[in-house]
């Protein structure tokens, strides 16, 4: 789903916004890219998806009818995981840049707080530049879990009950 958001959000027939999120009548490709690397990871996720065990073996001269396959199962379980990562990074990624589209508006509170959380660390994008830096910032906002603090902080109920 996040793959698919991405996507929408750089597509100015769904989204309504400039195509790929690059500035108006600029010419520059803004974020075409990076929907292509999510929906390559998320391609990868569906393939990582099949059951390990298709994959066991007979072994011991046909005394065994089975290989574990746990190892394997936990190596696409992990490379799965810091896949859905790296696609959810490029979410946050076109999100933001979206978002740069709608100000003055500001969005919920939760939302705003992501926002100026990846702010802080990612500039609004005005010139085609390499991108894994900025995937690279986001990403360490999530491993480290300051994204997440950050809108847990503005869901938090205030100290007057509001």
């Amino acid at each position: 789903m996040s793959q698919a958001r991405s996507d929408r959000l750089t597509n100015t027939y769904l989204s309504g916004l400039p195509p790929f999120l690059a500035p108006k009548g600029s010419g520059l490709s803004g974020l075409m890219i990076p929907p292509y690397a999510a929906a390559a990871a998320a391609a990868e996720n569906r393939c990582l998806a099949t059951p390990s065990s298709v994959n066991s073996l007979s072994t011991c001269a046909g005394q065994e009818d089975h290989t574990s396959m746990g190892v394997y199962a936990a190596q696409k379980a992990h490379t799965a995981a810091d896949n859905a990562l790296d696609v959810i990074c490029i979410e946050f990624l076109c999100a933001a840049q979206a978002l740069e589209y709608h100000q003055p508006l500001r969005a919920g509170r939760a939302v705003q707080a992501a926002y100026e959380a990846i702010r802080a660390h990612v500039p609004p994008r005005h010139a085609d530049t390499a991108l894994h830096p900025e995937l690279g910032a986001i990403r360490t906002l999530m491993d480290t879990g300051v994204l997440s603090a950050c809108v847990q902080d503005a869901l938090a109920p205030s100290p007057s009950g509001e």
